[in-house]
């Protein structure tokens, strides 16, 4: 039977989605349609051709985060199932669903660039970083509680870890909404695009605060995702089964729902 094992997934969205985000970054500047020192990271896919390249890697890599989130998912389900601790079933089925909601978020930064629908783009944005933020705050505690299953390739270092990820997770948040909101109210000034930020503009130093520190919180995710690497060494997911009825099972059953009706 077709067995597969996903430990190379971590690794691989923690190179793609920067490499992602690199090329998007690359052809803004190249067309001049942002400024080479920093800009935001919906900056650089929000005007075309590369709207149309950040979008489609977006998916993708919203795609391979939905695999991983549902693969740490069943895991967590397989040590927890039959243990009578509900409270770490919950916390597993509530990580799954904070999880599918941040890939979502994911793929509608992608998919509504800030300039043509905003306030979708803006709700992307909170579901992939205040959301996810929240996925790793779970997650981490079930990597605590679980310390005590004993499970393959979950260290009380690599908590530790996930904890200090966490930690400067949320300072970068906090640092890039207090940034961004005082870099609006500055500037940039009349008839300047928000693309385009200059050093000698009021509110430059607040935009370079936000914008560095979304690209960090972004990178602190994916680095989040690649701890996952050594605890999906430690087993394989078979192939779901396909089961073709004979037409005697297919009126057989068709009968009893007569029968039923």
């Amino acid at each position: 039977m077709l067995e597969t094992r996903h430990h190379w997934l971590p690794i691989i969205i923690a190179v793609y989605l920067p490499a992602s985000f690199i090329i998007t970054y690359s052809i803004a500047v190249g067309n001049d349609h942002v400024e080479p020192g920093f800009p935001y990271i919906s900056d650089t896919g929000t005007r075309s051709p590369e709207s149309c390249v950040f979008g489609q890697l977006l998916n993708i890599g919203a795609a391979l985060a939905g695999i991983i989130i549902y693969t740490r998912y069943r895991q967590s389900l397989y040590h927890f199932e039959g243990s009578g601790r509900r409270v770490l079933l919950n916390l597993n089925t509530a990580a799954f669903i904070i999880g599918m909601l941040t890939i979502f978020g994911i793929s509608l930064v992608g998919n509504f660039q800030e300039t043509n629908v905003l306030t979708v783009h803006l709700i992307g944005a909170y579901l992939a970083f205040a959301v996810g933020f929240v996925y790793m705050v779970l997650q981490t505690i079930i990597s605590y509680k679980s310390l005590s299953f004993n499970t393959a390739g979950n260290t009380l270092f690599i908590t530790k870890f996930r904890i200090l990820l966490c930690v400067a997770d949320v300072i970068l948040l906090i640092m890039l909404g207090i940034a961004a909101r005082v870099a609006r109210s500055k500037g940039p000034g009349p008839g300047k695009s928000k693309q385009h930020w200059s050093d000698d503009e009021p509110g430059y130093a607040e935009h370079l605060v936000a914008t560095i520190s979304e690209w960090l919180v972004a990178f602190i995710t994916v680095i989040y995702f690649a701890t996952f690497y050594k605890e999906f060494k430690h087993f394989r997911m078979k192939a779901p089964e396909v089961v073709y009825y004979e037409p005697q099972q297919q009126q057989e059953q068709g009968a009893n729902i007569s029968v039923i009706s």
